[in-house]
């Protein structure tokens, strides 16, 4: 019974350890660092999770519109398909593109960044 209990702690340390890590496998980063990345040549690709009439409303060049909704649904679009390609998440304040940025990465999306809204963005927008 004493070896069943220790067994059950060190598994539920575990679990409980395991959990918040797990939690969020990607990265928050600056409107700033963001734009570093864009100009740097790495291939990534830009992400707006917001809604198709307000992406239509002004974007960030480049920037493909996957509504967070799509996402929460598992409705990925082909643009997305590869895993370990790194992608730049954003929407209007950094609530929704926080939510894609985790939904990703916790489906297996390796390289995942959020950085926030589009109202942060000091740099050219596309209307």
């Amino acid at each position: 019974m004493r070896h069943f209990l220790l067994c059950a702690a060190a598994l539920g340390a575990f679990v409980l350890n395991a959990g918040p890590a797990d939690a969020m496998n990607y990265q928050n980063i600056t409107a700033q660092a963001a734009r570093e990345k864009m100009l740097s040549g790495a291939p990534l690709r830009i992400v707006d999770v917001r809604t198709p009439a307000e992406f239509a409303q002004g974007h960030i060049p480049q920037a493909v519109n996957v509504p967070l909704d799509a996402i929460e649904a598992g409705k990925i679009p082909f643009i997305m398909a590869d895993k370990s390609a790194t992608y730049l998440i954003y929407c209007r304040s950094g609530r929704r593109s926080e939510a894609a940025a985790s939904i990703l990465a916790n489906r297996g999306w390796q390289s995942v960044y959020n950085f926030g809204g589009i109202l942060d963005w000091p740099y050219e927008i596309v209307r």
